[in-house]
């Protein structure tokens, strides 16, 4: 399938039959078709506060009611669908993280706070690590969206 995909996208069926050597060809002609991705500045401090200006995060679409009722959904193609999909990298970083900066033991004690956590997403998750999580955010319907999945992994 992924072969097809990509003859489609290159309009080359020469890959179907090609063999590796024409799938390869083709992934290069797709990624020098997309544009070129530049990761964002760095911010110098992440406990300091930021510029006004220097982020462009608009918190006030967390508010509405479209996009909050997608925190949870399983739908890949909702608003919100990349934040779940970036738990499967990031959960797991910041618990080898934690445990080792913090010198945590399996049990993972202690009690910790996500500000900013949306939906819950990440705090979710993290609880049902073990951590004893707790998350705050100025939007009220997205906190709206928080309880529900996580009484459904055991948590409050």
């Amino acid at each position: 399938r992924f072969a097809k995909a990509v003859a489609a996208r290159v309009g080359s069926a020469a890959v179907l039959g090609g063999g590796v050597r024409a799938a390869r060809g083709a992934i290069t002609a797709v990624g020098k078709r997309l544009p070129e991705l530049v990761p964002p500045l760095e911010f110098p401090s992440r406990i300091e506060p930021i510029a006004a200006g220097s982020s462009s995060i608009d918190n006030d679409v967390y508010d509405d009611d479209t996009v909050g009722s997608s925190w949870h959904s399983d739908d890949p193609t909702d608003q919100l669908a990349t934040l779940q999909l970036l738990n499967t990298a990031r959960i797991p970083y910041f618990d080898r993280v934690w445990r080792q900066q913090l010198g945590l033991p399996p049990g993972r004690p202690g009690a910790y706070l996500e500000v900013g956590c949306g939906g819950g997403i990440a705090t979710v998750a993290l609880a049902s690590l073990g951590y004893q999580m707790t998350g705050i955010d100025p939007a009220a319907r997205a906190l709206d969206e928080a309880p529900a999945p996580a009484r459904a992994r055991g948590g409050a």
